[in-house]
């Protein structure tokens, strides 16, 4: 792996740092909202529905591009940030897509 692009991963890696504590709130929100609704045996209203969509197309755009990452022989600590990162992006879209499951995204 060229330097150049190890550099640019890591700015890559800052950027999705900051963007996991929002996405992670975003996910509880919409879990809380996907139980709330089981709860009250009520349709989920179609907003949630969409902000569900997209926070699980986000974050599947970039499990995609953090695993094609890991495939590159990355330096050791560059993998391991990869895979943890990764494994929170896994953590919550399995989250909100149990949660939302039942809704039909």
């Amino acid at each position: 792996m060229e330097n150049d692009q190890i550099t640019d991963i890591h700015k890559q890696i800052l950027r999705l740092r900051e963007a996991l504590p929002v996405w992670g709130a975003e996910a509880n929100d919409l879990v809380e909202l996907a139980r709330n609704a089981e709860r009250a045996a009520t349709a989920v209203d179609e907003r949630v529905l969409q902000r569900a969509r997209g926070l699980l197309e986000t974050t599947k755009g970039w499990h995609d591009t953090l695993l094609y990452w890991e495939k590159q022989e990355a330096p050791a600590a560059l993998s391991a940030d990869i895979r943890v990162i990764r494994g929170s992006l896994n953590a919550m879209r399995l989250e909100v897509d149990s949660a939302t499951s039942k809704f039909r995204l």
